[in-house]
Formats: structure tokens, C-alpha cells, sequence
């Protein structure tokens, strides 16, 4: 995470589109976290009031609070996602800035291709964590806290035995981070090898012709290919492993909370409305728990491709 430190004078110089942003995120994500309590509500009307009055009241109260969502949802993409492709702009215009200051000797040591790899893959790398990465780490951190603020609220022992689980996410997550970081410096490193090949290749089109060496060039690149894919698909391979994880320990939670929340609501200690909130509470936290392990991986490969920026 050190090698990302430079991009903070960036974000400082976007700072107040960043805070509006910001502050889109916590409306938004107050507006969702009502619609399971209007649904409880709801629910637990029927079984004194039926009419469809009543139900209109709720049904127009969900909706109404869906749009508002959806309309501070438009507004954080206008704001954070529009800055980072402003920050991408100038970093790209400072890295070309920089390549005109360094001498002579430097450009005979540095193959061309690796400084076309910087100045297309890695800076679109980077480009994901001022972007995505930025806005679903503050989504996801704004809305776990209000979701489990709320469902301590409806029923603080429930609500212990559905979050139990997720301390194993956590470490998965983890684990799995690192080992992406590794492998996704060792797909840029290969990407900058292939990009050499094809410049060097191109450049020297008229040698390749006149000693007749074009096979010899077809085999030379295909094998680097090869080993771009290779080492593609090893990332892959661990990526794959999130979504399963993800689902099979968020499913667990829910599990939970229908087998001890289903005895509660028969020895009438909770409403079938606070079950069926708390239900969709936890289905509300699937995403910020999928979105926390697409985040690593975007926060690692981005600290890969910014740490060949730094150097």
C-alpha cells in the first residue's frame, strides 16, 4: 500500500468533489437501509390492519426510497468516478513530463516497451483504484455500519450469531490479496516483455524481411504470449476463489438467522416483519462483502502497476 502514498497530493487537489461525493454515498446508503424497515412496518401492519391503504402507504414509501437511492447513486458516479478520470489524465500528463527530464543513458537501459506498459496498463490499473476502488471502500464501510447498527437494534442476539461468521471472510480475504498482488506484478512484468517484442519487432521490420526471419519472429511471440496467458490465468485461478467463499459464508449468516430468528418469531420475541427485515439485511450485505473482495483485488493490483510507476 506504500507504493499508492504519491497519488495523495491527487486526491488533496479533488478533495472537495471527492467530500460531495462522499456525502452522496452516506444519502444514498441511508435511503436503502430505510426500505427493510419500511417492509417490517408493512408486514407487521397486516396482522392488525388489513387494507389496501395500508399497503399502498408502504409500497409508495419503498419506492419512493429506491429512487432517491438510485438518484444519489447517479450523483456519486458524477462525482468520484468523473475525478479519477480526471487524476488519470494528469498523472498520465506528469509521467510524460517526467520521461523528457531523465538522460540519455536512461532511455539506452529501459526497454521501450516497458515504458508503453506504464504509460497504458499500469496507469489504467492505478486509474481503477482512484475510481472504483475509492467509491465501494466508503460505500462498502457506510453501509455495513448502518446495516449492522440497525439489525443490532432489531435484535442484538440475532444479530451476534448472523455477524459470526464473517471474521472467516476477513482472513480470506486477506490471504488471497497478497497472493494476487504477486502474480499481478508478474502479469505486468510480462506484459511489458510482449509490448518490447512488438516494438522491437516492428521497428526492425525491414531486417526480419531481408534475412527472411519472420517464423523465427512468429515462435518468439507466440511463446511470450504464451507466458502472458499463463501467468493471466494463475490470477484468474485465485480470483475465482472470492465468489465462492463470498456466498457460502454470507449463506451461513442467513442460515442462521432463519433457523434462531424462525424460533424467536414463534415464542414471540420477534415479529415475522423484524424477520423478514433482518433476512433482507443480511442479503443487503452480501454486496458490500462482495464488493470488499473486488476492492482488494483492485487495491492490490493498482499498488503493483503504481510501484513500477514509482520506480
Amino acid at each position: 500500500m506504500k507504493s499508492l502514498l504519491p497519488l495523495k497530493k491527487y486526491f488533496l487537489h479533488h478533495k472537495n468533489k471527492l467530500l460531495l461525493g462522499f456525502v452522496f454515498i452516506l444519502l444514498s446508503d441511508v435511503a436503502q437501509v430505510t426500505i427493510p424497515l419500511f417492509l417490517k412496518h408493512g408486514i407487521d401492519s397486516l396482522q392488525t390492519e388489513t387494507s389496501f391503504e395500508n399497503v399502498w402507504k408502504y409500497a409508495l414509501l419503498i419506492v419512493a426510497a429506491a429512487i432517491i437511492a438510485g438518484i444519489f447513486r447517479f450523483l456519486i458516479r458524477e462525482t468520484i468516478i468523473v475525478v479519477s478520470r480526471e487524476i488519470e489524465f494528469e498523472l498520465r500528463q506528469d509521467f510524460w513530463q517526467h520521461l523528457q527530464t531523465l538522460p540519455y543513458k536512461f532511455y539506452q537501459n529501459t526497454a521501450t516497451g516497458d515504458l508503453m506498459a506504464h504509460a497504458t496498463n499500469d496507469i489504467s490499473a492505478v486509474r481503477m483504484f482512484l475510481g472504483p476502488a475509492v467509491m465501494y471502500s466508503v460505500d462498502t464501510f457506510v453501509k455495513i455500519v448502518l446495516i449492522i447498527s440497525v439489525i443490532f437494534s432489531l435484535n442484538y442476539k440475532l444479530a451476534i450469531y448472523a455477524l459470526l461468521p464473517l471474521p472467516l471472510l476477513s482472513f480470506f480475504v486477506y490471504k488471497l490479496s497478497k497472493k494476487i498482488n504477486v502474480l499481478f506484478s508478474k502479469i505486468q512484468e510480462k506484459f511489458s516483455e510482449l509490448t518490447t517484442k512488438v516494438h522491437e519487432s516492428i521497428s526492425g521490420v525491414r531486417v526480419i524481411k531481408s534475412y527472411v526471419r519472420q517464423q523465427n519472429e512468429i515462435k518468439e511471440f507466440t511463446k511470450l504470449s504464451k507466458d502472458y496467458l499463463d501467468k493471466s490465468m494463475d490470477k484468474v485461478k485465485v480470483q475465482a476463489l472470492f465468489m465462492p467463499i463470498l456466498f457460502s459464508i454470507t449463506g451461513v449468516s442467513i442460515i442462521l438467522v432463519i433457523w434462531l430468528g424462525g424460533d424467536m418469531v414463534i415464542e414471540g420475541i420477534m415479529t415475522i416483519g423484524g424477520l423478514a427485515a433482518f433476512i433482507a439485511y443480511l442479503v443487503n450485505l452480501i454486496w458490500p462483502m462482495i464488493a470488499s473482495g473486488w476492492v482488494m483485488n483492485i487495491v492490490q493490483q493498482s499498488a503493483a502497476s503504481m510501484k513500477r510507476l514509482n520506480q
